[in-house]
This record gives structure tokens, C-alpha cells and sequence, in this order.
């Protein structure tokens, strides 16, 4: 599916625009066009190569996933990949689990086609704002348009960070307050995995909004290269709240296995106490079983009792010095 939009200084604004609309527009300086493609046909991706004439290898980064952000410049325009991320439910695991979806950018002087294969929340918000306020968000030039979608695009990290900030309490609280289930360990094993993969793509998605700020003086205002630097920071930040995630994971990890460790051996403890303790019984009864022909306890009338007498006295007496020592 393809959308597009026309925004031209002195004109109205023109959405849903026909293809000699847009290849007119790409003509005239003052005027910007923004494409968005959703899921689009082999023809529709073909029409990005015959109206912008974009490099057909651009065009078949935009249909293989990458598993980094990045950006080529193609001297007219650059191409730029990001990723956008959002909590999934998941089915089988019964939770939210942290899913990203790849944004391509096709960014020129008067246009910018963005390029996604389901839906992204970034594009959706973008468009929102840009029916509904299009001077400003495209009145002030393609590299205003890009920070817009970019800025957003960053700007929906947060929830996805708050939503691991509440995991992780829940966490510390489950393991200190030791009510954590079976599934403990498999959840803070996702949890990490997760935060794992959110910092592989920020640290490269903000490399290429560096590459942006450092290349493309051509494209962006010298005036507005300080918006693109505030994403960076941003995307600073965010690397810094998930690398305090990863230590607080480490952490929590590292404690359950203290704690299972030290579980096990209070076990281990009192399984050893156990058998200490029957080890008296174990070695009267096995004299007494021995089966000699002079034995004066086995014709004694009180012998059984004696046996009984004698192996429980050694184990209370052993138990109460135990305590004594302070070992249980």
C-alpha cells in the first residue's frame, strides 16, 4: 500500500497524490513529498526505482531484513535503516516479550519514502501529526520531516524501557520476598535476552544518526543539525538506562544462584544431621545382629529395650551437642 503526501510552499496540501503528481513534485524545489510504502506489491517496490530512480541494491536492502541500523549515502540521497521497537505479547511464553520492526528511509532534498513491511507506530503517529499540522512538520524541509520520524521513532523506546523497569522490580521482589515460581530463572533469562538485543541495535542506530550529522551537510541545515544531535544524546541515554538494566540482571542472577545455592545446602545440611543421627541405631544394631554364640545381652530379659535405650540416648546426646556447638 502507498501513501503519499504533497506539501508545496503557497499550495494546499494534497494527500493520497497521483504518480505524475509525485514525479512533478520531485521537480520542484519548493515543495517536499513524503511516500510511505506498508507491505507494498513487487510493482509498487518496482515504482520506487522508476520515480525516484533509486539504486536497485537500495531497493533490495529495503525487501531483506538487516539486523543492524544503517546508513549509505548514495550522493543524491541516503538510504537509512532503523529500528523500531515495541513489547509483544507472547502466546507461548505467556508475556511481553521485546519485538522490533525495521523502518527504511529513502531521504532527498524535497522528498523522504519511508519503507516498512507491517505496521510501524512511528508512521502512524508521523502521518497523524502531519494531516494535521502539515506546515509544520513538512514546511521546514526534508531534514526536519526525517528528525520527525526519527525523533518518534526513539521517543517510543521509553515505554519499552518502562516496561522492563517494572519487570525487573518484580523480579527483586519475587526473589527477596522468595516467591518466585518455577520459571524464575527462564523469565530472567529472556529478560536479559531481551535487553541484550535492545542494546545491539541503539548503539548502531545511534552511529548512524552520527553518520547523519557528520555527512550530510548538503542535506540537512546547518541550523537543524543540532535536532539530529539531541536523537543522539537520546539514544545515549537509552543505551545507558539498558546497560544498568544488563548489570541489574547480572545481579539478580547472580543472587538466585547464591540463593539456590545456599537452599541447597541448609538441604544438605539436614540430610547429614539425619543420618548422623541414625548412625548410632545403624551401628548397635548391627553388633547385636552379629549372631555370636556368647552374647549376654540376647538372653537378657531387658536386652531389647537396652538396644533401644542405648541407640536413642547416643543420638539425643549427639543432637543436644549439636546445638551446643551451635551446628543446627
Amino acid at each position: 500500500m502507498i501513501s503519499a503526501y504533497l506539501w508545496k510552499k503557497g499550495d494546499a496540501f494534497k494527500a493520497g497524490i497521483s504518480r505524475a503528481d509525485m514525479l512533478g513534485a520531485l521537480q520542484q524545489k519548493d515543495s517536499l513529498l513524503w511516500v510511505d510504502l506498508e507491505s507494498p506489491t513487487e510493482f509498487e517496490s518496482d515504482s520506487l526505482v522508476e520515480i525516484f530512480n533509486f539504486h536497485p541494491l537500495a531497493v533490495e536492502d529495503c525487501l531483506v531484513d538487516h539486523s543492524q541500523p544503517k546508513a549509505d549515502d548514495y550522493e543524491e540521497y541516503f538510504f537509512i535503516v532503523m529500528h523500531a521497537v515495541m513489547m509483544v505479547h507472547d502466546e507461548e511464553a505467556e508475556t511481553d516479550a521485546l519485538h522490533t520492526e525495521e523502518l527504511d528511509i529513502f531521504a532527498g532534498k524535497n522528498y523522504i519514502v519511508t519503507f516498512h513491511k507491517t505496521p510501524v507506530r512511528t508512521i502512524a503517529q508521523t502521518r497523524e501529526a502531519v494531516l494535521k499540522t502539515p506546515d509544520r512538520y513538512m514546511g521546514h524541509g526534508a531534514d526536519m520531516l526525517l528528525h520527525a520520524i526519527i525523533d518518534r521513532l526513539v521517543d517510543n523506546y521509553q515505554p519499552v524501557l518502562d516496561a522492563y523497569d517494572g519487570k525487573i522490580d518484580d523480579l527483586e521482589e519475587d526473589l527477596f520476598s522468595h516467591s518466585g515460581g518455577s520459571d524464575f530463572l527462564s523469565t530472567i533469562v529472556q529478560v536479559k535476552r531481551d535487553i541484550f538485543n535492545l542494546r545491539r541495535i541503539v548503539t548502531p542506530q545511534r552511529d548512524t544518526v552520527n553518520f547523519l550529522t557528520r555527512n550530510s551537510s548538503a542535506f540537512i541545515k546547518a541550523k537543524n543539525i543540532m535536532y539530529f544531535r539531541d536523537i543522539c544524546d537520546h539514544l545515549i541515554r537509552i543505551y545507558s538506562i539498558a546497560e544498568g538494566f544488563h548489570e541489574s540482571l547480572a545481579s539478580l542472577l547472580q543472587a538466585y544462584f547464591s540463593y539456590s545455592s545456599q537452599k541447597l545446602n541448609e538441604i544438605i545440611k539436614h540430610m547429614t544431621v539425619l543420618a548422623t543421627l541414625t548412625m548410632p541405631s545403624i551401628i548397635v544394631a548391627s553388633i547385636y545382629g552379629m549372631n555370636f554364640k556368647h552374647m549376654p545381652e540376647l538372653n537378657w530379659q531387658y536386652g531389647y529395650l537396652f538396644a533401644l535405650a542405648l541407640s536413642g540416648g547416643i543420638s539425643v546426646t549427639m543432637l543436644v551437642w549439636m546445638k551446643w556447638k551451635k551446628w543446627l
